[in-house]
């Protein structure tokens, strides 16, 4: 059983700043068994107490960002400092492409971006939680592609872009500097670097290549600029039709320092070819991410080689066996289910109580 401390909590939340583990026990449209169902049975393992001392750990009901941008940074310190006194661990989520760091003791910082570099053991990536493409694109039916001589390696997506793009990029990151230092953006900076931009040199190098066989869509703007519901959604059949027909998948990070397309991609049960850029990824104590081939920062421009490399080492057997594993692990690990399984069990003490239903919050 893990014992949850909300200290902010209010009926009146604004919720689209709540985090996502607190999800189900904001829900007060479904009973316990819908709850269990849409969300996991996770949520029995959860037992939302009145006081800090009853408590393994302590959540926010706010991502940080709300903190900040509703000036409520004094009261997010606050709670830090009652915690580090009762010997608690605050635990913080940051949604959005952009982080915050807090200035806080004795945290937990989950977020979808920073870098590894700056890391101090206390912030752990999360993934996107994606709908499953399972029932929506594929009929609830994977199938996996047999291995070729030539590994097929796909993308659909934003991927032109010339120096123009480049130089827009770059001075959009050196105004945030500039908002920054003068107190007015508060997130923290990301690299000074159009990713847009290194993209396009990646599909370049591989479209140039005789090593891979490239399956590409390549548009000037995000989702082929598509506005409409239903431009959106035929665009997203591109998408998913796109890794359907492909083996490898090119992720590389957008204007955050993670890839929403890596999560897609191993809910496809189709092989990542994940480009590094001092990036964390969830899980990697638990996760062997080297089953994939990586692409080094420095080495962009070897990616075919990579690709090639990685792929001519599998057996027809094992190359079929590694996209099973890619659909298992987003299952397991990636999906909002199989993350909050884990997530849970991170702070679980160990107990031999039995899990009981929990999951209305009585504040």
């Amino acid at each position: 059983m893990l014992k949850i401390y909300i200290p902010d909590w209010t009926d009146n939340f604004n919720r689209p700043h709540t985090i996502p583990p607190l999800y189900p026990f904001l829900n007060k449209e479904l009973n316990n068994e819908e709850l269990v169902k849409q969300y996991g049975d996770w949520i029995l393992q959860w037992k939302i107490v009145t006081s800090i001392e009853q408590s393994d750990v302590v959540v926010l009901l706010y991502e940080v960002g709300y903190y900040y941008k509703y000036k409520k940074l004094q009261e997010l310190i606050a709670i830090n400092n009652e915690a580090i006194k009762a010997g608690k661990t605050t635990i913080c989520w940051i949604k959005g492409d952009e982080g915050i760091t807090p200035p806080l003791k004795n945290f937990h910082l989950y977020r979808l971006g920073g870098y590894k570099s700056k890391n101090k053991g206390n912030q752990f990536a999360v993934p996107v939680f994606i709908e499953d493409p399972l029932p929506k694109y594929f009929k609830d039916q994977l199938s996996f592609q047999p291995k070729t001589a030539k590994p097929v390696v796909g993308f659909c997506g934003q991927g032109k872009a010339g120096l123009l793009k480049a130089g827009i990029d770059i001075l959009r990151g050196l105004k945030k500097r500039v908002d920054h230092f003068a107190g007015r953006h508060y997130y923290d900076l990301e690299v000074l670097l159009s990713s847009t931009y290194r993209r396009n040199q990646i599909l370049d190098a591989l479209e140039a290549s005789q090593k891979v066989s490239s399956n590409f869509i390549r548009h000037t703007r995000y989702r082929a600029g598509m506005k409409t519901k239903e431009s959106k959604e035929e665009s997203s059949r591109q998408f998913f039709k796109n890794i359907q027909e492909s083996q490898y998948i090119l992720c590389y990070r957008g204007a955050g320092n993670f890839s929403v397309r890596l999560f897609e991609t191993l809910a496809s049960g189709r092989i990542p070819v994940i480009v590094l850029s001092d990036n964390n990824l969830p899980f990697e104590s638990e996760i062997n991410w080297q089953m994939f081939p990586l692409v080094p920062a420095d080495k962009c421009r070897n990616t075919a080689n990579i690709i090639s490399n990685f792929h001519d080492a599998l057996s027809p057997e094992a190359f079929v066996a590694l996209q099973q594993q890619a659909r298992a692990l987003y299952e397991e690990y990636l999906s909002y289910k199989g993350f909050m399984k884990h997530f849970t069990k991170r702070y679980t003490p160990i107990s031999e109580e039995k899990p009981v239903a929990a999951i209305s919050i009585n504040q």
